[in-house]
């Protein structure tokens, strides 16, 4: 009786045994399916890799593309510079002789006053030749009327006759020499003062110009700025970029000798559990022979 108690408690034993290997058993499958996900989670990793590996060349090529527009923006800044110098030398130019024109418009204006004293001189002269020439006739007139006694008066009032016409005669010409000159003057004096007006616009337009030259300068200094700065972040990014490359590979050499360790233990305990559980069978055989004979007794 006391057998039979014991083989029931032998069976006992190694069923409960067998039922702990079965648990084992799925805690066995279980890590090798885990061993089996990490191939792709490497894969996984390995794509994430190759990914930021792309993004980094791309992000390098964009920081080349933008050291280039930096360079090119910073030559065009250069050229805008010397085109600034030269049209602020230009408006220069333009207001000195704008303002050598209007002196001398203001010179012609004196020179106009001028040739009218004059010509109000000639009027005058003329108006004393007209006289000295009444007073010739009328002298001429008193000698016819004293007869011989006369005769020495009459030459002289001939005389004076001849030099009031012929002072007449000069002052006639230099008056139309003087119209003539005056027309030249005012004829100057316009064109002079059109050329000062256009000067004046072209100044202006300089101005504006050199206004418009600046804003564009003003512009480019600040996109050369910005494409410096998005350089700046582009090598920033790049480097960190780098850096968790790099520690995605540290992290994936840890979990690969992890994994190498783990794998080394899992492939010893399965071999230890395989013994186990055939020492286990063979146990249960013996206590079911030992059964089977007690109940022939």
């Amino acid at each position: 009786m006391e057998s039979q108690i014991l083989i029931n408690s032998g069976i006992t034993l190694v069923e409960t045994l067998i039922a702990y290997l079965a648990k084992d058993a799925i805690g066995s499958d279980f890590l090798n399916n885990y061993l089996g996900g990490q191939s792709e989670q490497k894969k996984a990793a390995d794509a994430q890799k190759e990914a930021l590996s792309r993004l980094i060349a791309a992000s390098s090529e964009m920081n080349q593309s933008t050291d280039q527009i930096t360079s090119r923006a910073e030559k065009n800044i250069e050229r805008l510079n010397g085109i600034y110098d030269s049209i602020s030398k230009l408006k220069e130019s333009v207001e000195r002789i704008e303002h050598e024109h209007r002196a001398y418009a203001e010179q012609f204006k004196n020179l106009i006053s001028q040739t009218n004293d004059i010509r109000k001189l000639i009027d005058e002269i003329s108006n004393v030749s007209e006289q000295t020439n009444l007073l010739s006739f009328n002298a001429s007139i008193e000698a016819a009327h004293a007869g011989t006694a006369g005769a020495g008066f009459r030459i002289i009032a001939n005389e004076v006759k001849n030099l009031s016409e012929n002072t007449k005669k000069t002052t006639d010409r230099i008056l139309e020499n003087m119209k003539k000159l005056t027309k030249s003057i005012d004829e100057l004096e316009m064109n002079t003062k059109s050329n000062s007006d256009s000067l004046h616009g072209l100044s202006k337009e300089t101005e504006e110009t050199l206004l418009g030259f600046d804003s564009v300068r003003k512009l480019n200094s600040a996109n050369n700025s910005d494409v410096e700065q998005i350089g700046k972040t582009l090598s920033g990014n790049m480097r960190d970029m780098g850096m968790i490359v790099q520690n995605v590979q540290q992290a994936e050499d840890l979990n690969k000798q992890s994994l190498e360790l783990f794998a080394e233990s899992a492939s010893k305990n399965q071999m230890l559990f395989n013994d186990l559980y055939s020492f286990v069978y063979e146990i249960k055989a013996i206590f079911e022979d030992l059964k089977l004979e007690q109940k022939n007794q």
